[in-house]
């Protein structure tokens, strides 16, 4: 068995490959498939909650349902694109069970799953991540620092005290934050306006 996963991880097995033999059951392909994007997937988890453990879990979670739904799995995008939807929507996951306590992430996620209650397609769900991205990125510094800091799990207190600014500043770069975001949102997805 070693021989044979070693054997494929020098042949260089494409993806495409990997799926086929994981919908057989080949405990090899998975490994294969483990050991090729672990990595790659905890990094990127890692980088959103900023918990070694959790993102482990994370991480050990999205490999687990691959497993278990190897059978019937349906992958429409590239496998790499696929494992990280996957993540995030571990990560969403992990934040609604962690019932985190600002009230700006509640608020977020309530809005989130509103807008995704019609969103049944991976590629939408990362068009619209994507785009929550850009906008993020696109505010001014203060203002973005702020809003991560505060999905951060970040006491208003903290975040004035780490940027140097009033705690009334922080609130209201917070809410134009999340106005601005709302505002593109709503542009892009008018169907699913977030109010």
């Amino acid at each position: 068995m070693e021989l044979y996963f070693w054997s494929m991880l020098v042949g260089g097995t494409n993806d495409e490959e990997i799926v086929r033999l994981l919908k057989l059951g080949d405990t090899a392909a998975y490994d294969l498939l483990y050991e090729r994007y672990w990595k790659k997937l905890y990094v990127h988890v890692s980088n959103r909650i900023r918990d070694e453990e959790a993102s482990k879990d994370i991480v050990q979670n999205v490999f687990i349902n691959i497993w278990e739904r190897k059978e019937t799995l349906v992958i429409h995008t590239s496998l790499e694109q696929f494992l990280m939807g996957s993540a995030k929507f571990q990560v969403l996951n992990y934040f609604r069970s962690e019932k985190a306590d600002g009230q700006v992430l509640d608020y977020t996620l309530r809005k989130f799953d509103e807008a995704s209650v019609s969103i049944h397609e991976l590629s939408d769900y990362l068009d619209l991540e994507k785009l929550i991205e850009v906008e993020i990125e696109q505010l001014p510094e203060k203002m973005r620092h702020a809003y991560l800091l505060k999905h951060a799990h970040h006491s208003t207190s903290e975040i004035a005290e780490k940027l140097n600014l009033a705690e009334q500043t922080v609130s209201n770069h917070i809410s134009e934050a999340m106005r601005r975001i709302r505002k593109r949102l709503g542009e892009k997805f008018p169907e699913r306006l977030i109010n």
